[in-house]
Parts: structure tokens; sequence; C-alpha cells
């Protein structure tokens, strides 16, 4: 009798398991669905956002790591079905990567040039460490979140938190 009561309550914990894994997984695919056929899309800048690049005195990147913080917050998003796409700013010795998360990257000459590629891309989110990408999500109306620079980093663009009150992703420096 005890090996069947012992039989029965196994099989009883790996049903309610196995129940709760069915809950969670449809629960998914409907969020997964539904933002699919929305079709959002956020955008990343790469220098300072997604990828932390330290350069020398000549400008020669010295040092490339990822970001931890952007980058989970871009898995979590394809992980719910959003299309995450990555903007770098054009710089010549740049050793480009794609992350491999990204569904497109585009390589911007200017800031004009990614206003445009923000506006006709239909962002619903701009993770922006430059002031100049919180000022192209703005014009474009797309939400801008400002993701903080490593205090190690030499980008030239410029960089003032909370200047154009826009939200602030925590702990993004690291």
């Amino acid at each position: 009798m005890k090996i069947i009561d012992t039989t029965k309550e196994f099989i009883n914990r790996w049903f309610k398991r196995f129940r709760t894994f069915c809950y969670l997984f449809a629960i998914w695919a409907v969020i997964y669905s539904a933002i699919n056929i929305c079709n959002f899309k956020v955008a990343f800048e790469y220098n300072d956002g997604i990828i932390f690049m330290a350069k020398n005195q000549e400008g020669k990147v010295i040092q490339e790591r990822t970001k931890v913080i952007p980058t989970l917050m871009a898995l979590f998003m394809k992980i719910i079905g959003v299309k995450i796409d990555v903007i770098v700013d054009e710089e010549n010795d740049l050793k480009l990567v794609k992350p491999f998360f990204a569904d497109n990257m585009y390589i911007v000459k200017n800031q004009n040039e990614k206003y445009e590629l923000l506006e006709r891309n239909g962002y619903l989110i701009f993770f922006a460490n430059s002031d100049e990408g919180v000022i192209q999500a703005k014009k474009a109306q797309i939400i801008p979140v400002r993701i903080k620079r490593n205090p190690k980093s030499k980008n030239p663009l410029n960089y003032n938190p909370h200047k154009f009150k826009e939200i602030i992703l925590p702990l993004s420096e690291i």
C-alpha cells in the first residue's frame, strides 16, 4: 500500500507541475501573439547602449563588453515577442558585432538619419544613452529611455541624464 500511495503522490505532484507549466505557457503564447500581431518594435543604441567600449587617447577601442541590464531588458522583450533593432552611430574603428537578439542593425551617419530611421520604423521605445538619441526619439514621438553610461566611457555624444525628463533604466551603467 505504501508503494501505491507514494506513486499516486508522485504522479499527482508532477501532474500539478505540468498543469501549471501549461497555464504559464498558454499565458505566454497569448502575450507573444498579441505583441507580434501589434508589431511592437524597440531600438537600442549600440555604443554605450548595448555594448560598452573604452577607448584610448587615439580613439582606438581597447575594451569592449556587453552591458548587463540593457541586454537582459532586450532579451526579456525578445522573449515576449517584441522586435529589437540596434542603431549604430557611424565611427571609423568600430568593430560591429550584431547582438544575437537583434532583428536588424542599422548604421546611421548623423542624427538626422537617426531621426528618419526612428520615424520610418515606428518604434515604441528607444533606449538611448546620448542626449542626441533622446532628442531624436522625442522628435519622432517615441518613448525615450536613458541608458546610463559607464564612468569610463569616452563617447563624444552629449550625456545629461534627466535633462529631458526621460525615463532612466536603473543600474544600466554596469
